[in-house]
């Protein structure tokens, strides 16, 4: 950044609400929407039949996946999987990662919402039954394995400090 350049709130304005976006993959993910899409391109009453929206909140919910790069939607209003949604949120997929993320969502996200007490009060915020504390060698986390064979580190730094 130069000095000539003028200084905005953008990169604040995108990071605050962020969890948005996050949960609206999430939601995606737990409905089964790229499962449904990974058979073909579906209208958003047939998409929204089979996973079960509400007519009144379908179309913005799609939408915003559309907005996201997620989804794709014709001009005749037909919603397909991005590439990258294709093969890595379709359920039926060997390359499918999205139980990574439906753990996240379930057993970790609940934490983030009390992390100010944590950071004031040193409380942990996490699941794990501690035999350790802080300062353990890391190489001894314990990992959640997924279908696809990769790993989520359930104590990472952030999640140790917590």
């Amino acid at each position: 950044m130069s000095l000539q350049d003028p200084i905005t709130p953008e990169q604040l304005l995108q990071l605050g609400p962020g969890f948005m976006a996050s949960k609206t993959l999430l939601r995606a993910v737990e409905l089964g929407i790229f499962t449904v899409l990974g058979n073909g391109r579906r209208d958003r009453v047939s998409l929204m039949a089979e996973v079960g929206l509400h007519p009144r909140s379908s179309a913005d919910f799609l939408d915003t996946l559309v907005s996201l790069n997620l989804l794709t939607r014709d001009a005749d209003g037909n919603y397909r999987n991005t590439p990258a949604a294709d093969v890595f949120l379709d359920r039926a997929k060997p390359s499918y990662v999205g139980g990574t993320l439906e753990m996240a969502n379930a057993r970790l996200s609940g934490f983030w919402n009390n992390v100010t007490n944590a950071l004031q009060t040193g409380t942990l915020q996490n699941e794990v039954e501690l035999e350790h504390r802080p300062g353990d060698d890391l190489s001894r986390s314990p990992t959640i394995r997924h279908p696809g064979g990769s790993s989520f580190c359930i104590r990472c730094p952030v999640s140790r400090v917590l």
